[in-house]
């Protein structure tokens, strides 16, 4: 079997075109039901974010399976597989399993390091779980994973500073407003990133917080947290013109923000800026908000600039993470590996003992009269020259390299040991019935 990543991000492809593929966690388990009726298919989960959507896959057919998904990336976008394969990547074996712990580690993220993607992987692994498209392998590629992420979260200083992309967004109403206490800030959506960022703005001196989600009794819980007001999405607009600063992060398939609401509320501030920054992938509020004047919209990719240099900061204990990495990625390819093998092994040293005791059957016929001690020795000199003979075969299989070498060396260990002889000299159902 082999493992293969299939999928794109915030560095491969644009905004709108992560927007037409963002899938719902109601539409996960289907997607992943049909992906694993796929002939070359045998396992497959599926991570989805504002930044990116990647395939796991299982596949004796690592060709096959990564056809199957450019496929389903063409059709959830609604576009020409040529017009997007440029914005996609595969990943196989060695590269697949070192890019998912990488991912779930935060070193492939926007802010790098940041924390709420491991919680992300463990979501889509859940979804293959309840969908029942993880086996054996994917089970134990995510337990190494998420062991993975942790050494080097634990290990490293990558994970020591709670940095996000809603701290992101913090920081960049923080470069236009200067100091944010006094301000009102109108948080549209009650998930985690909201908390985030009603957290880091309350931790920045800002007082006056609403929150805006379609359930009030979401909202309600976050805006007690702070000292805020919650709201329905359709009051909304009654309290936009007394808001200064809005991020917007829910899980709408839809704009929940459009650029007449904020329209209308801007004619009633009087010239006063307003500052937006939508965090959802697909966007909440309408880009044409962007033209008003008086008007500061940024989206997801705009924290580009500010993400930056965090990531200069970073770098230096990303590339000690990526060795940690490197070497769970490595374990977990050898316990792989193993499984190939291990069946291999068991196949020779059955067909060998077969061996054995047929030679042991004709030593009998020849050997006679010997005593019951004879017998045994002789019987433990059989088994002694076998585990003599086989021990060198063994320890190679067992250690066999990650790459088509490894695969030559076990086809060559399935002729030199005739495991396949009996396949080839099994006659035909027709032949066994004729008469000739």
């Amino acid at each position: 079997m082999r493992i293969c990543h299939v999928g794109l991000n915030h560095k491969t492809a644009p905004l709108d075109l992560r927007e037409r593929l963002a899938i719902s966690d109601e539409d996960i388990p289907a997607t992943l039901k049909t992906m694993v009726k796929q002939p070359a298919i045998r396992e497959a989960a599926l991570l989805s974010t504002c930044n990116r959507v990647e395939f796991t896959l299982v596949t004796h057919d690592p060709d096959a399976a990564i056809a199957e998904a450019h496929e389903w990336f063409a059709r959830q976008a609604g576009m020409e597989l040529e017009n997007i394969l440029d914005h996609l990547y595969s990943h196989n074996m060695d590269d697949a399993v070192r890019h998912l712990f990488g991912v779930a580690a935060g070193l492939d993220s926007l802010v790098l390091g940041e924390p709420q993607i491991l919680g992300q992987v463990k979501t889509s692994y859940e979804h293959a779980l309840a969908s029942g498209t993880a086996g054996h392998i994917l089970h134990r590629l995510y337990q190494c994973t998420f062991a993975a992420a942790k050494r080097a979260r634990t290990s490293t200083s990558i994970g020591k500073q709670a940095v996000n992309i809603s701290s992101c967004a913090v920081e960049l109403a923080k470069r236009i407003f200067g100091d944010l206490a006094g301000k009102t800030v109108m948080i549209i959506g009650a998930g985690e990133m909201a908390e985030l960022a009603a957290r880091h703005l309350h931790g920045n001196g800002v007082k006056d917080i609403l929150v805006a989600n379609r359930t009030l009794e979401h909202a309600k819980k976050l805006s007690q947290e702070f000292n805020g007001h919650a709201l329905t999405l359709d009051q909304m607009p009654d309290y936009l013109d007394a808001t200064d600063i809005v991020i917007s992060s829910t899980g709408a398939s839809t704009h929940v923000l459009l650029a007449t609401t904020v329209k209308d509320a801007m004619a009633k501030r009087e010239g006063a800026p307003m500052f937006f920054v939508d965090i959802a992938v697909p966007r909440d509020i309408d880009p044409r908000v962007g033209e008003l004047n008086d008007v500061y919209l940024y989206d997801i990719d705009d924290l580009q600039q500010v993400v930056q240099g965090n990531r200069e900061s970073r770098e230096k204990e990303a590339e000690q993470a990526r060795a940690l990495l490197d070497e769970e990625a490595l374990d977990f390819l050898a316990w792989l590996k193993s499984l190939e093998s291990v069946p291999l092994i068991r196949n020779i040293q059955k067909n060998i003992e077969q061996a054995r005791l047929e030679e042991m059957q004709k030593a009998r016929r020849y050997i006679k009269n010997m005593d019951e001690n004879q017998q045994q020795a002789v019987e433990r000199l059989s088994r002694a020259l076998m585990k003599r003979f086989l021990h060198p075969t063994m320890i190679a299989l067992k250690g066999l390299p990650e790459d088509i070498e490894g695969d030559l060396l076990m086809g060559a260990a399935r002729i030199f040991f005739e495991l396949d002889k009996h396949k080839k000299d099994k006659p035909r159902e027709s032949d066994e019935h004729s008469t000739g």
